[in-house]
């Protein structure tokens, strides 16, 4: 130990020294102390304020109430309008086919008649009169031959014609019969046969038509109309016949 610290032990302190140490006034308490002034007095002045600006409410007056009952006012009505459906297409009826029937020829040949041999017609011969010896001046005039008889015609028939051209006829006068088919007769299923027999040209063109009733008026006409329509045919091959002649017969049959 020192010579100072013993003679700091030694020596007496006063009682001051040994007083508890005030504390120090802290700067922030006295500012607290300000701000809190301050806070009391702003809200004095805000209670002032709102005292001043107080105004007592009035007692509610009583308010009277009138119930008026309404009807309800009607609704309108809504108009629907009905669906209309569109008009169907009604198929039309189709009409039903008219079967066109195609009179069917059966050509049934007919044995024609032979042909007339040509009659040979003799001319009478020529008699020469030898008369006396006249006079020198005079002679007997020679007598005139008689005119020779014009060549007999030669009618061919159908056995004498090549069956190519009887069938080429036949089949023109078949599509004929079938275009004059007449329409009455088909709507009341007239049947009938109508036969024929032809005198043609070597050239082919129609001589002389001759038919066989069928018993119809309707049908005789439409056959004859049909063959003079077919007409004139095709030129006939050189066979050397002044006329050809031709059977066969038109059937009409209602399918």
């Amino acid at each position: 130990m020192s010579t100072l610290e013993s003679s700091a032990l030694l020596w007496p302190l006063p009682p001051s020294a040994y007083a508890p140490a005030r504390p120090e006034p802290s700067p922030w308490r006295g500012r607290r102390g300000l701000l809190a002034s301050v806070a009391l007095h702003a809200a004095a002045v805000a209670a002032l304020v709102a005292w001043s600006s107080y105004v007592p409410k009035s007692a509610p007056s009583e308010k009277v109430v009138t119930l008026v009952l309404e009807r309800p006012a009607p609704q309108p009505l809504k108009i629907v309008p009905p669906k209309v459906e569109p008009l169907k297409e009604v198929p039309r009826a189709q009409p039903e086919p008219v079967h066109r029937s195609v009179p069917r020829v059966v050509p049934q040949p007919l044995r024609s008649a032979p042909a007339p041999q040509p009659r040979m017609v003799a001319a009478p011969a020529e008699t020469a009169q030898i008369a006396a010896a006249p006079p020198a001046q005079s002679a007997t005039p020679a007598p005139v031959a008689a005119p020779s008889a014009p060549p007999a015609s030669r009618v061919i028939g159908q056995e004498g014609i090549p069956s190519d051209y009887v069938n080429q006829v036949f089949q023109r006068i078949n599509s004929s019969a079938a275009a004059h088919y007449p329409r009455i007769a088909r709507f009341n299923h007239l049947e009938g046969r109508v036969g024929y027999r032809l005198t043609l040209a070597p050239d082919g063109s129609l001589l002389h038509c001759e038919l066989h009733s069928s018993g119809d008026a309707t049908l005789d006409a439409a056959a004859n109309d049909a063959i003079r329509a077919a007409a004139p045919f095709p030129r006939l091959p050189d066979l050397g016949g002044s006329s050809y002649v031709l059977q066969g017969a038109i059937v009409y049959q209602a399918d």
